[in-house]
């Protein structure tokens, strides 16, 4: 049996799918984060890891493609990247983008916009065989509404209430407890010096406090939601969709924080009249499956 591996690999986690030639699943591999603008080589080891998983799972059928969508890919040398997969197993490599993978996967090919919340966040959109990003510059540049996001509103809030003296929030305690800080001033390491991940481990606290009826975390939530709908929103009137627009989100969380998808929800429902939404979670390596299927041989 032919098949073609479908790699997603993110910030976090790289995932590979191999499927048969008419999309079935047959083996799958998981490994560290595949997006190659944090580590070059480490994260091409771990996509090699994946890739290696699914050929040995399926020793005696034939890999005829691997299909590739990476975070970063857009800031890399394609063909460098293409080459060097190509050198190590001898078939067809397709490269793409990671959102756009995912936007094949949840709208199966079909115009409208997708946004994607997990440590980071970025709007993708189709139409016309056209894709046009809002957001997605990390960090340092953006990302509002994110997992990072969240986390780091929370790290300012406390830097606030400090500087002006007023009382710790009951979210401030509960970060610096989790944090295990013995100073506020242990918070300038921990953001400057950690991993995004290590402030976007903050978010869960974030909701809980929310749950539990803390006004400071439930605004922080509330602004996340709006901050994901304004991406979207700005999106739609770039790319010129009239009227009904079909919408699809991924990412932890719009997908796991009603808090959050409730507010992102009811703004983007407010501005975009007839909204369908593809709320099935679909792999995104279903959608570098299906983009390297797609392609004209």
């Amino acid at each position: 049996m032919d098949y073609i591996i479908g790699i997603d690999g993110g910030g976090t986690k790289t995932e590979a799918v191999a499927y048969s030639l008419d999309g079935q699943e047959l083996a799958t591999s998981k490994s560290g984060y595949g997006n190659l603008l944090i580590n070059y080589k480490t994260a091409l080891t771990h996509i090699d890891k994946c890739i290696i998983g699914c050929k040995t799972a399926l020793a005696d059928h034939t890999c005829k493609g691997i299909s590739l969508g990476l975070a970063g890919s857009k800031a890399l040398s394609k063909e460098e990247v293409k080459k060097y997969f190509y050198d190590r197993y001898q078939v067809e490599i397709g490269l793409y983008d990671d959102a756009m993978i995912a936007h094949e996967a949840l709208l199966h090919g079909k115009d409208g916009i997708l946004t994607i919340a997990g440590t980071g966040a970025v709007s993708i959109g189709k139409k016309d065989g056209v894709y046009e990003y809002e957001g997605g510059w990390g960090h340092l540049l953006g990302d509002e509404g994110s997992g990072y996001w969240i986390g780091l509103q929370a790290l300012i809030l406390l830097t606030k209430e400090h500087d002006q003296s007023r009382p710790y929030s009951s979210l401030s305690q509960t970060i610096l407890q989790y944090l295990k800080a013995d100073t506020i001033h242990d918070i300038k390491k921990i953001v400057y010096s950690s991993p995004k991940s290590k402030v976007a481990s903050l978010t869960p606290l974030v909701v809980n406090q929310a749950r539990n009826h803390k006004q400071e975390a439930s605004e922080i939530l509330h602004q996340a939601g709006k901050n994901l709908a304004n991406m979207t929103l700005q999106l739609y009137k770039k790319q010129q969709f009239e009227g009904g627009c079909l919408l699809a989100c991924k990412g932890s969380i719009l997908t796991e924080v009603p808090e959050v998808f409730n507010v992102y929800k009811k703004a983007c429902e407010g501005e975009i009249k007839h909204t369908q939404w593809a709320m099935q979670q679909i792999s995104s390596a279903k959608g570098a499956y299906q983009l390297f299927m797609n392609e004209d041989k």
